[in-house]
């Protein structure tokens, strides 16, 4: 009995091992390319294509693949999602009995994929039997679960990987296409307790990108997302570099990223071509740091700092919200400048071949782009503040300005800077002006001094000392760019002063007082208040009223101008019963170039009568204007 049961399960054991034998044999000589197809096409709910699929039995079990293709939904812009020329690898055996699973050798040639959104947002990496159909939005507790990090408790132990000749494409609803060319990437470890390495050459968007990174060992991967897996990267792109130290709690999607990373570039020539900007611009020298984070929807470098050109910045904070459902992304920054230069920042600021854009020895002329696209991708909230701001010939301090840009418009709500002593405050907007755009602005400025906005504009000594305070209120239609805008203005404003002194003479030769045929007057007297409107249609304008009022004397005073002429037009007189008894109060007329103008009578012609009739009428302000002209004494008609 014991003999036979012996026999018999050795005869057994014989006949397994041929079976195995056989199936082994079979195996390793049989194309699985008919038997995995179908199961794939079922799984996938898409036409799969497999030209040859063979697995070679071993210690190490071998699968080499040839000619895969899947299938794109019905309506993607291409027939196939996904192609692949050639796939080798190598698992070893006991690793899918025991796990976690081990492989090496892995070899990826010509992979191409698009992953794509349709018009109609639907992704064409959704698979299965509803594939092609709309879907709802997902519930707060569905979404949960999809953003829930995958579990890499069981990630195979990869010792050597190579992915050569491939490509991958993100399109978005849109129509904007983002491929990253992958020419060769290997990944690479000795054992799941040693460090994990990448090395990366290809480009992004035609622009040739090489990546080296170091990473935690994988034994540590599969303990994420309880633990962050740690990694430093060192990305260089053309003369840009860039480094990344951090952490994230899925490698797999690069979610939960947190680290400190720096930018350095000597012409950002990089840059430009990464955000799709054409044509040859000027260099700009950018080095940034700061800290890095992207969690979901949601993208953040804060703690910014560094320098752009001559600019420095001393903080920033850059906030990416992903837009869904087809709404655009929004960006919220708030930045802090040690020095702002405009100048050297308009390769950034200006269009490729605006002026000034071009490089060469040439000094940069700024001037700011009004757009107001009508769908913005993304929308942006800003802050800026500077301590110092230079913009053409110009040098503010303490600038403080917040702006948003929604569509077909920017909304600017603040806007404060000192300039010579003075403080500016403003608000405006831009709008979009069919193929144009329109701007509006109110301006504020006071304490401006006489002495310091006389020197700035290049003038002689005028005899009066004392500060200024302005109100403005302009607009301009069919502009394209802030100097056109400004050139271009229809412009009301307020000059009002209450506290100065005026040179005695300048009152005295005004009024034509006679004693000046004796004596020259000295001293000065108090300015009891002085209020100019002016009003202004592209350059040429009117100022009217124009008053002066002191101990000595009232004047009243019109002036026309025009800007693009160089041309002046004045009449002024004295007010009787404000001089002396010497006073002739004979009114004066001042007109022509503003180099050459010439002096005469005003009541010698009937423009100088009609300007000398105008200079004491009460003008109509706007709203805006009204209560700070009514506050001043010479708003008052004098008699």
């Amino acid at each position: 009995m014991l003999r036979w049961f012996l026999v018999s399960l050795l005869s057994l054991t014989v006949l397994l091992l041929a079976l195995f034998g056989a199936g082994w044999i079979w195996i390793d000589h049989r194309d699985l390319a008919a038997f995995a197809t179908p199961r794939l096409e079922k799984k996938l709910g898409r036409t799969v294509h497999i030209g040859a699929l063979h697995v070679h039995p071993g210690a190490w079990l071998t699968i080499d693949a040839d000619d895969i293709s899947v299938a794109n939904i019905a309506s993607g812009t291409r027939p196939q999602m996904m192609t692949l020329g050639h796939l080798g690898a190598q698992i070893r055996l006991t690793s899918l009995i025991w796990g976690p699973p081990e492989a090496r050798n892995i070899v990826i040639s010509k992979f191409s994929g698009l992953f794509e959104r349709t018009p109609a947002h639907l992704p064409n990496w959704r698979f299965g039997p509803h594939q092609n159909e709309p879907r709802a939005p997902l519930t707060p507790e569905e979404q949960a679960k999809a953003d829930t990090p995958p579990d890499l408790g069981n990630a195979p132990g990869l010792r050597n990987a190579t992915i050569l000749d491939s490509d991958v494409t993100y399109r978005s609803a849109n129509g904007a296409s983002y491929r990253t060319t992958l020419e060769k990437v290997t990944f690479a470890s000795t054992s799941d307790s040693s460090p994990f390495t990448m090395t990366l050459t290809g480009a992004y968007n035609d622009t040739p990108v090489s990546i080296s990174a170091e990473m935690e060992p994988i034994n540590d991967l599969r303990k994420t997302p309880a633990r962050p897996y740690a990694t430093t990267a060192h990305v260089t792109s053309g003369d840009m570099t860039s480094d990344f130290t951090g952490t994230l709690t899925d490698p797999v999607n690069f979610e939960g990223v947190e680290g400190h990373t720096t930018v350095t570039t000597p012409t950002s020539d990089t840059l430009f071509s990464v955000a799709g900007i054409k044509g040859d611009h000027a260099p700009v020298k950018l080095t940034l740091s700061g800290d890095f984070s992207h969690s979901g929807d949601d993208w953040h470098f804060t703690k910014a700092h560094g320098t752009i050109q001559t600019s420095t910045m001393e903080s920033g904070d850059f906030t990416l919200i992903e837009g869904s459902h087809g709404k655009p992304d929004d960006v919220t920054a708030k930045t802090g400048f040690e020095r702002l230069d405009i100048n050297g920042l308009m390769p950034i600021l200006a269009p490729s071949g605006a002026k000034g854009s071009k490089k060469g020895p040439s000094t940069l002329h700024a001037d700011l782009l009004l757009l107001t696209p009508p769908d913005p991708d993304p929308l942006v909230h800003f802050e800026l503040t500077a301590r110092q701001l230079i913009y053409n010939t110009l040098d503010f301090s303490n600038l403080r300005i917040k702006g948003a840009q929604t569509p077909n418009r920017i909304e600017i709500p603040l806007l404060r800077l000192d300039y010579i002593g003075a403080s500016l405050s403003a608000d405006g907007r831009i709008e979009a002006d069919g193929t144009s755009s329109r701007v509006s602005a109110d301006v504020a400025l006071t304490h401006g001094d006489i002495d310091r906005l006389r020197r700035v504009a290049g003038l002689a000594p005028v005899p009066v000392k004392g500060s200024l305070n302005f109100r403005i209120t302009a607009s301009s239609k069919n502009v394209h760019t802030l100097n056109e805008a400004i050139s271009r203005a229809d412009m009301t404003a307020a000059v009002s002063m209450e506290k100065g002194e005026i040179a005695k003479e300048i009152v005295e030769a005004a009024s034509m007082d006679l004693r000046l045929l004796f004596r020259h007057a000295k001293g000065v007297t108090p300015i009891t208040c002085l209020l100019g409107v002016l009003q202004m249609h592209q350059g040429i304008g009117t100022v009217i009223p124009l008053r002066l009022r002191t101990g000595a004397g009232t004047i009243a005073a019109k002036a026309n101008f025009d800007l693009r002429r160089k041309w002046l037009d004045l009449v002024f007189a004295s007010r009787p019963f404000s001089t002396s008894f010497f006073a002739l109060d004979v009114p004066v007329r001042v007109s022509g170039p503003f180099d050459a103008p010439t002096l005469s009578l005003a009541k010698w012609s009937k423009v100088g009568r009609d300007m000398l009739a105008d200079s004491n009428a009460v003008t109509n302000l706007p709203p805006a204007l009204q209560g700070f002209a009514a506050s001043n004494a010479c708003a008052r008609p004098t008699r």
